[in-house]
């Protein structure tokens, strides 16, 4: 394939006004860098609509886009900012990595020693997927038919919107690509979610401080032999609990969830079945 075509959207928490400044220069940033046949939408939510109606927007209109040559989705929450040369590395990264779930924020321990070995990329099974992640046009779409379909519903504030997609790649045992750091928080100690007590509130990585420096990224290193942990373990928690029983069984992950809980599987299920809404 060519090189990617890029839809960015970001996710505007508008009804606050901490955020209005922050979405303002973030939107200014990307406009001023992107390249021909790329696009942006910032998605305004005024009245505090919940995270997931508003990503889920974000993805929908970028999957949107395809007609218009469009390959890949990146989604951007309205507090990122993006290191110098964001655009074209972003490119570059998905360049290499065309048809994977990838996120651009380094808040890992695992990101800090594949920087340190000189290498661009890691993987997890399970998490670390907020402030900046890109997805190509089918991933996404598949990712909101199957989130549509399968995870059992919940009144807000429910399953995050980044938690919707690591249960999404739990399920079909995706792995997530994580890049060198590309962006940070603006306001690390500041969370609309309750996550200002986290301690991957900022990266691990330096990001690049020049357009030069982000162009230099070797983006094969480290993409055949990736740096792996399971952040969280795939959680047979989530796989219990967000996933409707009837795809848990159709996609064999009841399996899945005794192969990860071996001795103690009937003990836990009995538990986390009592939790159930």
């Amino acid at each position: 394939m060519g090189a990617p075509r890029l839809a960015f959207t970001v996710m505007h928490a508008a009804f606050d006004p901490s955020r209005v400044e922050l979405a303002r220069r973030l939107e200014e940033k990307l406009r001023e860098s992107l390249g021909t046949g790329d696009v942006l939408h910032v998605e305004r939510d005024t009245v505090r609509r919940g995270v997931w109606n508003v990503a889920s927007a974000c993805w929908r209109w970028g999957i949107a886009q395809a007609g218009h040559g469009i390959t890949h989705v990146v989604l951007l929450n309205d507090d990122a900012v993006p290191c110098a040369g964001f655009v074209e590395a972003v490119r570059a990264a998905l360049a290499v990595r065309p048809r994977h779930p990838v996120c651009f924020y380094a808040n890992h321990e695992t990101a800090r020693l594949a920087y340190e070995r000189g290498d661009a990329w890691w993987t997890s099974d399970d998490g670390l997927v907020g402030v900046t992640c890109a997805l190509p046009v089918e991933l996404a779409r598949d990712f909101l038919e199957w989130e549509h379909a399968s995870l059992v519903e919940r009144p807000p504030p429910g399953l995050s919107d980044d938690g919707r997609l690591n249960v999404w790649a739990m399920a079909h045992q995706r792995r997530i690509w994580h890049a060198r750091g590309l962006v940070d928080h603006a306001i690390p100690d500041e969370s609309l979610i309750g996550n200002q007590g986290h301690e991957g509130r900022t990266s691990l990585t330096p990001l690049p401080a020049s357009e030069e420096e982000a162009r230099a990224i070797d983006w094969t290193q480290g993409l055949e032999e990736p740096l792996h942990v399971l952040v969280y373990g795939i959680s047979p928690i989530h796989l219990l609990r967000e996933i409707k029983p009837e795809v848990r069984s159709r996609m064999g992950l009841e399996q899945v969830v005794d192969r990860l809980w071996g001795e103690a599987a009937p003990r836990a299920r009995e538990f986390y079945g009592r939790m159930r809404p």
